[in-house]
């Protein structure tokens, strides 16, 4: 069977209307994906974005809690007439009013605390870089001093600060006596460490002295 001429021109334009109607559907898919991967990427930034942003202000949050948990354990180091009573192994030593009694507290993030893995391991810190193998007998040996939320540093009436903040001491290794438990020169160490959220964590780490007229001195503060 033949087609006429107005048959066949009219199967070859609705063939043309199936080609643009085909082009126009393939266009709009590119561009559908096209701003779908657009959006996709700009989500991605902005998430990655906000997470950065969380983790400075987390770290942020952490440095000024361990200055401020060194800080509350100077004021009672301040007016501790012998040193060596803080710096005897546990439970005869001494230790701060910032204590909440807890041996395995939670972090603001839920996270356990275990205060004697803790200690274990700034000993084994400090032993890496003060260890025996430097010092001898006068190398520092680390005993929990203070421990409590952050917010125990502040009136009942702030907002909450989501930080847990833990202090060590030491005896100074240049006294020379031989004995990490006793203080034979008023001088010793002090390790601040902040708990943040998103499992931020900042140190201080401070050398003091005390005076002849007993005041206490800083001799040395470096953020870790």
């Amino acid at each position: 069977m033949r087609l006429s001429a107005s048959t066949n021109s009219e199967h070859c334009a609705w063939e043309r209307v199936c080609a643009d109607r085909g082009i126009a559907v393939l266009i709009a898919l590119l561009f559908a994906a096209l701003i779908g991967a657009v959006a996709a990427g700009l989500i991605a930034l902005t998430t990655t974005e906000t997470l950065i942003g969380a983790s400075f202000r987390h770290g942020y949050e952490a440095a000024y809690g361990a200055e401020a948990a060194a800080e509350r354990a100077l004021r009672d180091l301040a007016v501790t007439p012998n040193w060596s009573s803080v710096l005897s192994a546990p439970p005869a030593g001494a230790t701060s009013g910032f204590d909440d009694g807890r041996t395995v507290p939670f972090g603001p993030d839920g996270r356990p605390l275990d205060l004697v893995r803790l200690t274990a391991e700034r000993q084994r810190d400090s032993d890496a870089r003060d260890g025996p193998s430097t010092f001898g007998a006068d190398s520092p040996q680390w005993r929990l001093y203070a421990h409590a939320p952050g917010d125990a540093l502040l009136p009942a009436a702030v907002l909450n600060l989501p930080l847990y903040l833990v202090v060590w001491v030491a005896d100074d290794e240049s006294d020379a006596d031989g004995d990490p438990a006793t203080d034979a020169n008023r001088r010793m160490l002090v390790w601040a460490t902040a708990f943040g959220s998103a499992g931020a964590r900042r140190s201080v780490e401070l050398r003091i002295a005390k005076t002849d007229g007993g005041d206490l001195q800083v001799l040395g503060w470096v953020a870790r």
